[in-house]
């Protein structure tokens, strides 16, 4: 059996491994090139405060976004483990992202959302700052956005149930939006139900 969970994570890492070069070999045309290299050569200080990066994600059928100061990192889906006598809601257990053990948890349940049952490309977003880390399993990643503040939409009354009640806005993608989530506010909850 060892051997077999051996060759899933073998299959994992290389699967990671495979997507991140595919990423970085990706051809790129001069206008992102310049673009992408005028953000890296941008300080951090000279980040407008009227500008909102956002790293967007789904669970289920809802288009969310974390604060891209408040996602640490995207990571390839993991093994969760089953915390033993640890039975709070939003807890799915632990999970060993690069080399560090994690709490994971269970945005699905937080927000009142319906994962999906087989995602086709899962993936663990880190967030949080390093001294209250946590692992977020998503069903997909689309990656960064930018934009600035006043096109960040008040959120309508009709934001169902709990999801309301953790996101500051809604961010404008196209066709559709993504709920800007309450970085402090999910922190918080997610801390307050390890004690």
């Amino acid at each position: 059996m060892t051997d077999a969970k051996n060759e899933v994570v073998s299959e994992e890492s290389s699967d990671s491994r495979d997507a991140m070069r595919r990423l970085l070999e990706r051809p790129i045309d001069a206008t992102g090139l310049d673009e992408n290299t005028r953000l890296v050569g941008d300080r951090h200080e000279t980040v407008q405060a009227d500008e909102v990066t956002a790293l967007i994600v789904r669970i289920g059928g809802e288009w969310l976004g974390f604060d891209a100061q408040f996602a640490e990192r995207v990571h390839g889906p993991g093994v969760i483990r089953r915390v033993p006598h640890r039975h709070s809601e939003h807890l799915a257990g632990i999970v060993v992202v690069d080399g560090e053990i994690v709490p994971a948890a269970r945005l699905d349940r937080l927000l009142d959302l319906v994962a999906d049952t087989a995602p086709v490309d899962p993936r663990i977003v880190v967030i949080g700052p390093a001294d209250r880390r946590w692992a977020a399993p998503v069903d997909e990643v689309e990656g960064v956005i930018r934009l600035p503040r006043v096109d960040v939409l008040k959120p309508p009354a009709t934001v169902a149930g709990s999801l309301h009640r953790h996101t500051s806005g809604l961010l404008p993608l196209g066709d559709r939006h993504a709920a800007l989530l309450d970085s402090d506010r999910i922190l918080d909850l997610l801390d307050g139900g390890l004690r």
